[in-house]
């Protein structure tokens, strides 16, 4: 009877985000000359296009131009800025990021030193605030959730307040959502996989076990 609960509870769970995010969520798309490193709450779908939920969110953001070599592609030069946390208040939005990045080898590295970025919907600027996240040392393998979650206990002007962090899921990739808190060491696996599902299969497996129960 307990395994039969946790499994109904479970279902509704899968029910209610499956619905939630079809109607309520936040789609975000970078630039190519940009790479999203993390979010306060929601999806990484790749470098360039993230889903959050709704409400007041962060994006991790840092801009990777390319400054191409006369003589060969392989002599490429990247430049990169530091990391920018953006927050922002926003629900049910398609979201761009637009940066005016000069073409310019000079004009691209007096960017990198200082970028500025808005987000727009169909062309309308949205209210951000937006700051840097200061790194230093080598940056390979560096843990992104980790380094904005110490930003906001920072208090930096770009920070979440301390109850929207406290009302905010974990942010997970799509390639391996991180686990939730949970009532059971089963229903946490239940949840794990149903969150690296994609959402047509979401569906199909809420299809399958609602007449199960």
């Amino acid at each position: 009877m307990k395994s039969n609960r946790e499994l109904t509870g479970f279902v509704l769970l899968c029910a209610a985000l499956a619905v939630g995010s079809a109607q309520a969520a936040v789609e975000v798309k970078v630039p190519d000359n940009f790479r999203i490193l993390a979010v306060s709450s929601g999806t990484l779908q790749d470098e360039q296009h993230a889903t959050l939920a709704d409400g007041e969110q962060q994006l991790l953001v840092r801009f990777e131009g390319v400054i191409p070599s006369r003589s060969s592609s392989e002599n490429d030069r990247q430049v990169r800025s530091e990391p920018q946390v953006v927050r922002y208040q926003g629900n049910n939005l398609r979201l761009q990021l637009v940066a005016s990045v000069p073409g310019d080898e000079q004009g691209m590295q007096a960017y990198a030193r200082a970028p500025v970025v808005t987000l727009q919907e169909s062309g309308r600027a949205l209210a951000i605030q937006q700051d840097v996240l200061v790194t230093s040392g080598m940056l390979l393998g560096v843990d992104w959730n980790g380094k904005l979650a110490e930003y906001n206990r920072s208090g930096g002007k770009a920070a979440l307040t301390a109850g929207a962090i406290s009302a905010q899921p974990t942010a997970t990739l799509a390639s391996g959502a991180q686990p939730v808190v949970v009532a059971s060491e089963q229903e946490g696996e239940l949840q794990r996989l149903f969150l690296k599902a994609d959402p047509a299969l979401r569906k199909r497996f809420i299809g399958w076990a609602v007449p199960q129960l």
